[in-house]
């Protein structure tokens, strides 16, 4: 979903500033925003979604939490975490230092999925 930035005409249609364009194919979209005509927004059903992911936050005693941390840290440099948290569903939104990663990797309830022992050895 995109908005316009400012006032646009767009396949003979006029668009006020801050209005919703709908309808649109993803490269139309795509054009648009690349133009600086419009920006991508989210609809409200997806903020709402967003908001659940950030409150399902799981609480751990410290023992565990620590235990998760270490591991964690020891099996992954900070650029595979990031990636593989973001494969498990993991949101990282505005966080880049490694230890808000695995903070956040043990907090949404991930950890286990990313020390799983992937060999059948």
């Amino acid at each position: 979903m995109i908005r316009a930035k400012h006032v646009i005409r767009h396949n003979n249609v006029a668009y006020k500033k801050g209005a919703i364009i709908a309808g649109l194919t993803d490269s139309e979209a795509e054009r648009l925003v690349r133009l600086k005509s419009a920006e991508y927004v989210i609809s409200p059903e997806e903020e709402m979604k967003k908001q659940q992911v950030a409150n399902d936050v799981k609480e751990i005693p410290s023992d565990v939490f620590e235990e998760l941390r270490v591991a964690l840290d020891e099996e992954y440099n900070a650029e595979e975490l990031k990636r593989e948290a973001g494969e498990v569903g993991v949101d990282l939104t505005g966080l880049t230092r490694k230890g808000d990663i695995i903070e956040a990797i043990i907090r949404q309830g991930k950890a286990d999925e990313l020390l799983e022992d992937d060999t059948n050895e």
